[in-house]
Parts: structure tokens; sequence; C-alpha cells
């Protein structure tokens, strides 16, 4: 009996389904003195996630992109956006989700997490709209980072300097 109660709690995580993206994007926001905002987008997202069953605490896994291919409504810019992140040597930035919460609306969580970004890893929690369809899963979560805590000192033209805090949105459709 006690052989029997081992191999169903080992066998568990191999309950767990992988969950294949996709559509997937994220999406920055930064502002400038003088009211000028920055709005690249990466519509290039990747992940590796895993779910048990329809249940999405059980979400893990992680997410990943190229900062390369952020784009904004202006090239010369975006060229100062990768040499301030210093993108050829730092390419990738990772999420890894540690766990998630539920929050108080519906279909609503936390999720905790870590990211990998300028050579650092740091804590980051993220709200997320997570709804499991008869397809699969639709992911959008919110957050912010502040860029000096990941070694990166964000451009300045003259008197204008691109704001510290940089809020980003992550869309992501998976299906089962």
């Amino acid at each position: 009996m006690k052989k029997m109660i081992l191999v169903v709690l080992l066998s568990l995580p191999l309950f767990a389904s992988s969950l294949t993206l996709t559509n997937g994007s994220i999406a920055a926001h930064a502002e400038m003195m003088m009211d000028s905002e920055i709005n690249p987008l990466n519509t290039k997202l990747s992940a590796d996630v895993n779910m048990q069953g329809d249940n999405i605490k059980t979400l893990s896994g992680s997410f990943w992109i190229d900062l390369n291919l952020f784009v904004s409504d202006k090239k010369d810019r975006d060229e100062h956006m990768y040499e301030a992140l210093n993108s050829t040597e730092h390419k990738l930035a990772t999420y890894t989700i540690i766990s998630l919460t539920q929050g108080e609306e519906k279909d609503m969580y936390i999720v905790h997490g870590k990211l990998s970004f300028h050579g650092n890893e740091k804590e980051l929690q993220a709200k997320a709209k997570i709804t499991t369809t008869d397809a699969g899963l639709e992911f959008k979560a919110n957050t912010s980072i502040n860029m000096p805590d990941y070694g990166v000192e964000m451009p300045c033209m003259m008197f204008m300097c691109v704001d510290d805090k940089v809020d980003l949105v992550i869309t992501a459709t998976f299906k089962k």
C-alpha cells in the first residue's frame, strides 16, 4: 500500500500538460519629460508553460523574449534602446513563474516569479487575468520594472530623460 501511494505521489507531475503558445507579445510603455511616450512592442514572445488539467494555480514555466525584437514608431530611438539595454550582450529577458495567488476578482491572479534581465535576476510580481477556454488558456498580465534595479541607465537627450519606470503588458494565448 505504501508503495502504491509513493508511486501515485511521484507521478503527479506527469499529469501536468504542456501548453503551446499560439500568440504572444510584450508591450512596454515609458515616458519622457514633456509628455512624450515610448511604446515599443515585441510580438515574438516565447514560452514553455505547463498546467495540471484546468487548475490555473498549477501554471508553471517560463516566458522569454529577444530584446532586439522590440520595435517602436521610431527606428533611431529603437537603436538607442538596444544600446541602453546592451542587447548584444544581454539578448534575452526571461520570466520564470514561481507561484500564483488567487486575486479578489474572478480570473484575477498575482503571478509571483523571477525576472532575469540585463544580467540580473530579481523577484517580480504581476497582476494577471488568466482564463481557461475550450481551446486552451488566455493570459494577460501587467507589471512595472524599475530599470536601475537591473543595472540599466535610461537614455537622456539634452535635458529630456526617459523615466526609470517601464510598464509592461504581457499577452499570451495557449492551446492545450
